[in-house]
């Protein structure tokens, strides 16, 4: 057997640039037998896994060992009477897996607003459209590789039942490394999509009925939503698409995502608060191309291009019946934050003066103007123990906040108290692979099942190898139950795992 190639302290850097660090040793493995190599030759210390480092958290980060999946990137497809499944290989580029799927007629179940990520990584962090649940709860099978509990030795797991198989759909690198995913696919599909202005949140919640794909943005200093009406409009036709389709696909690229972008970056260099209020107020909403419908393939009308120019985002979940009260928070936040003239909300301030955060919002009053619009989407349930509507009882809203200029220290500024806000007072919680600015203390009792998630990530993993400071910040692991585990591993004895406490 060759041995896995150490290609040493190669320098990365995540797609936001705002993670960068140097591992010890980095391996491009073309097997799994060299994945078992590298797992038995670091056991101890600490190995991460990276795709297309299409992340902004510090998930991925590892000064010891880096694996790249990216030779593990098969698609194999087969028919079950009138079921279609794939089995993705972990370091398959999303776009890659999306275009042999179409050959086959097939599509994935959902998608996010990029294609540009590796399978392992969207499963392991949750990644998610509007309208569904997220990829994860998805998974059917996964294939991992991990360590014995008895022996120590790396091995394969196949996990498609139980809790393990929960617990790696959406482990984000905790568990072991994620090698393939098996889903169900669904046949090809096309999406309606009309673009339209409301002018309150009841009116967009309205249409989710008509539109159950929907996804909307709230515009800020002007305080209007765009939404994004969209549906399922039947199989998908062949033949070539028709000029008003090929007219709206060349306006989504070049007017939304490339001129919006390089107006927005022009508008956050020159730096004047007021063009940029200006600019919301009065030009933004004359971009959007609206109230015009167009019919087109699920991959085109669901994603965006937010890829093309580096940017940050931080992404949070609140419960449906927590959505109006946190964008109030939000909207209140923003015009603060900029010093405009906005009247002070006074049942925000009475919130916010509860739970100890109003003297930080008055003292970042004037500190900076948002740039960008909030994305807002609906997320289902997930069938998992972690992912970030694990088990919920209701739909989720994501608000996402955007950031394309830098130096970047006001809007982490911005972000980290909205995310404490929203944290304190609606029970919201950061996307797992994005910037994450609160940790276990903050996360825990809406996250039921992290005992149990623990002690599986444990159990394959009692030495604490794949676990590198995030995970330990943000899941509550602790180092030094870590090393006791792996002192009882090494005398013979078998870890006892307590059951999750109920809440």
């Amino acid at each position: 057997m060759a041995e896995p190639r150490d290609q040493g302290a190669t320098p990365l850097v995540n797609f936001g640039g705002n993670v960068a660090f140097a591992p010890r040793h980095r391996y491009t493995p073309s097997s799994e037998a060299e994945v078992l190599e590298v797992l038995d030759r670091h056991a101890g210390g600490t190995i991460r896994v990276i795709g297309s480092l299409h992340s902004w958290s510090d998930d991925t980060v590892s000064d010891d060992a880096i694996l790249d999946l990216r030779l593990f990137d098969q698609v194999a497809i087969e028919t079950r009477g009138d079921e279609i499944w794939a089995t993705i290989g972990a370091g398959c580029v999303l776009t890659d897996a999306l275009a042999q799927l179409r050959a086959a007629g097939a599509t994935l179940p959902t998608l996010g607003a990029v294609t540009v990520q590796c399978m392992a990584g969207v499963v392991s962090t949750a990644t998610h459209g509007s309208g569904c649940s997220s990829l994860s709860h998805h998974a059917a099978a996964l294939r991992v590789a991990a360590y014995d509990p008895l022996t120590g030795k790396a091995r394969i797991l196949e996990l498609d039942r139980g809790d393990e198989r929960l617990a790696a759909r959406c482990a984000v690198g905790a568990m072991g490394v994620i090698l393939a995913v098996r889903m169900r696919c669904v046949p090809s599909y096309l999406v309606e999509e009309t673009l339209v202005q409301r002018d309150t949140l009841d009116e967009v919640l309205a249409g989710e009925a008509s539109y159950p794909l929907q996804q909307f943005v709230l515009v800020p200093y002007l305080w209007a939503f765009v939404v994004f009406q969209r549906r399922d409009a039947g199989s998908e036709r062949t033949g070539r698409p028709s000029w008003w389709r090929l007219i709206h696909r060349a306006y989504a690229l070049l007017g939304i995502d490339v001129l919006l972008h390089l107006l927005i970056k022009a508008l956050v260099t020159i730096g004047r608060p007021s063009w940029i209020r200006g600019f919301f107020r009065s030009v933004f909403i004359h971009l959007a191309w609206k109230d015009r419908t167009v019919v087109d393939r699920s991959e085109l009308v669901l994603t965006l291009h937010h890829e093309l120019f580096k940017h940050l985002e931080m992404e949070l979940f609140v419960p449906a019946s927590q959505l109006a009260d946190a964008l109030a928070i939000v909207r209140h936040a923003i015009a603060v934050f900029d010093g405009s003239d906005a009247e002070p909300d006074p049942a925000v301030e009475a919130a916010l003066e509860r739970v100890g955060l109003l003297d930080e919002l008055r003292r970042g009053a004037g500190s900076y103007t948002h740039h960008y619009p909030i994305f807002i989407r609906r997320v289902l349930p997930d069938d998992t123990l972690i992912s970030m509507t694990a088990g919920a009882s209701e739909p989720f809203y994501t608000i996402s906040l955007f950031c394309y200029h830098e130096p970047r220290t006001a809007f982490y500024a911005l972000s980290d108290f909205v995310a404490r806000a929203l944290n304190r007072l609606h029970g919201a919680c950061p996307h797992w692979g994005k910037y994450f600015p609160l940790g276990y203390a903050d996360i825990e009792e809406y996250y039921p099942r992290l005992p149990a998630f623990r002690a599986i990530c444990e159990r394959h993993d009692p030495r604490g190898t794949f676990r590198n400071a995030y995970v330990n910040r943000v899941f509550g692991f602790s180092p030094a139950r870590s090393a006791i585990i792996a002192r009882r591993r090494d005398r013979g004895a078998v870890p006892v795992h307590r059951a999750a406490r109920p809440r």
